[in-house]
């Protein structure tokens, strides 16, 4: 996977590299720095029609060479763009979903699941961005439901974490982050990490 210039990613998540304590040490932040750098795009509801999503797509993967950093890139697009933009970028990145709800198949008009995804080749979905816990009210059991389903069918999540700009304000970032990372990877293992990536989606930035 290949580097291209975060503004041509439309999105605000940045890396979140909290302290990890282990058993018998402490990561530095120089270890946790020498992981494989990942940068990723929300589109939200962007573009409006499939034309530009191709146009779109076919500008960012173009902008991958042989010259750029090695670092994993993804674009996280509206379902109906999904295999269109997967068309355009070939393998330089991964198309993922801006979301999939926790249940596989009955009763929920509207909802995506994993399996629908995972059958057209998706293997990457955003959970708990912070327009979802606002907007639409998604609760961190919700979002841990949608982390535990997607591991559960062998692909991963981007988890997003963040406070609001009053929680920022107020001092509480920290603890509202730890909170949420806490009760959105209940019953992931040590070993699923490797299927977790975090996004942090700093409460100053969400004006």
């Amino acid at each position: 996977m290949k580097f291209i210039s975060a503004s041509l990613l439309v999105g605000t998540a940045a890396a979140f590299s909290p302290s990890i304590h282990c058993p018998h040490q402490t990561l530095s932040s120089t270890q946790l720095n020498a992981r494989k750098p990942f940068i990723s795009g929300n589109w939200k509801l962007n573009p409006q029609t499939k034309e530009e999503a191709l146009t779109l797509g076919n500008e960012i993967a173009a902008a991958i060479t042989e010259d750029s950093p090695d670092v994993d890139v993804a674009l996280f697009v509206p379902y109906v763009f999904i295999e269109s933009t997967m068309g355009v970028v070939g393998d330089k990145l991964s198309v993922g979903a801006e979301g999939v709800c926790p249940e596989l198949k009955g009763a929920y008009t509207g909802a995506i699941s994993t399996s629908m995804l995972k059958s057209i080749g998706v293997q990457w979905a955003l959970a708990g961005h912070s327009e979802r816990r606002v907007i639409y009210g998604e609760t961190d059991d919700y979002i841990n439901a949608q982390c535990r389903k997607l591991i559960e069918q062998g692909m991963s999540v981007m988890l997003c974490i963040g406070e609001s700009l009053t929680e920022f304000e107020q001092d509480l970032a920290a603890s509202v982050c730890a909170v949420q990372l806490k009760k959105g990877l209940k019953g992931i293992s040590a070993e699923e990490m490797s299927r977790v990536a975090i996004a942090y989606e700093p409460g100053q930035c969400l004006v």
